[in-house]
């Protein structure tokens, strides 16, 4: 049976590290947000907009879970780190047999498609248990639920009004009266201030995870070499150049 040490792409999603791929992402977005607000004088309803909005936040939260599951790709160890802080480790053994001597690099894939990364709390909370990171700080976790309460309006309503929302936004008595008739207009502007957002949480979060599992690896008395120290060097791929 070949064993042979697999290639350091074959630790992300896609094979591509999962920072310099939501960078990529985010420029794509960047563009067709600004062509498309640039084209459109219309005030009301800019269903493009809406559908760039929806997708940002979409991902975002793959970001969050691939580059969660790139981690524990390459440091499968870490799912003690997961068991220890309560959050559970079990895997179908079908999945073990699937992927047979390949799942100690496929591991991370196999749990963090069990998680849900669907909110700042939940979000801090794997990326705590998994290396003590913290990816949202208190207003960045407000700024993100605030983030998702219009994309929930967006998929949910249509971007109507619901009384809820603006309840949530702390919406006055006659202002509530716009529930179920206006609606939530997303233009250019506002989709390149959540993208970048994303971005500053997206490099902070790579650069922590790098730190921490440098210090892990450090602590455990362990060093890489080969293709999972290019994997290593590759977490914090963000518009530079690959791994020697």
């Amino acid at each position: 049976m070949d064993h042979t040490e697999p290639d350091w792409l074959d630790y992300f999603s896609g094979g591509v590290p999962t920072g310099e791929y939501f960078r990529l992402t985010l420029g794509d977005l960047r563009e067709v947000a600004d062509l498309r607000d640039a084209d459109e004088d219309w005030p009301g309803t800019n269903r493009f907009q809406q559908l760039c909005f929806i997708g940002a936040v979409c991902y975002f939260e793959a970001f969050c879970k691939d580059h969660f599951a790139s981690i524990l790709n390459i440091e499968p160890s870490l799912v003690a780190n997961l068991k220890a802080a309560g959050q559970d480790t079990n895997i179908d053994a079908a999945h073990v047999i699937i992927y047979g001597h390949e799942i100690d690099r496929r591991i991370g894939f196999v749990l963090a498609e069990k998680y849900d990364f669907g909110s700042a709390t939940k979000i801090n909370s794997l990326f705590n248990a998994l290396l003590t990171v913290t990816p949202f700080n208190g207003d960045e976790a407000e700024q993100y639920a605030e983030i998702l309460r219009d994309r929930n309006l967006l998929v949910h309503h249509g971007g109507t009004f619901t009384l809820r929302y603006l309840e949530q936004k702390g919406a006055s008595a006659s202002a509530r009266s716009d529930a179920f008739y206006h609606s939530r207009t997303v233009r250019g502007e506002h989709i390149l201030q959540v993208l970048e957002f994303f971005e500053a949480i997206g490099k902070k979060v790579i650069r922590a995870t790098h730190a921490a599992l440098v210090e892990y690896l450090l602590k455990a008395g362990r060093k890489y070499s080969g293709q999972r120290q290019k994997a290593l060097e590759a977490i914090l791929w963000w518009g530079d150049q690959a791994p020697a």
